[in-house]
């Protein structure tokens, strides 16, 4: 499985917007960190989204601490 790192991920951010407009930069560092953390939690010494299906739904899927 290829994990992007946070500096992947903002120059991918920062790629899109120069090709298709809108401001750069990002509101909150520390929900990024969490958003890219959140699918490789484990408790217990297991995972808690062990297939990658179910962690690529946990990437695209906001916990309800963002509302």
């Amino acid at each position: 499985m290829i994990i992007l790192s946070k500096e992947q991920v903002l120059k991918l951010h920062a790629s899109l917007i120069k090709a298709t407009g809108g401001s750069d930069g990002i509101r909150d560092e520390g929900m990024l960190d969490l958003a890219l953390n959140n699918p490789f939690q484990s408790f217990g010494g297991k995972e808690l989204y062990p297939s990658i299906q179910a962690k690529a739904a946990r990437l695209i899927r906001p916990s309800s601490s963002q509302f």
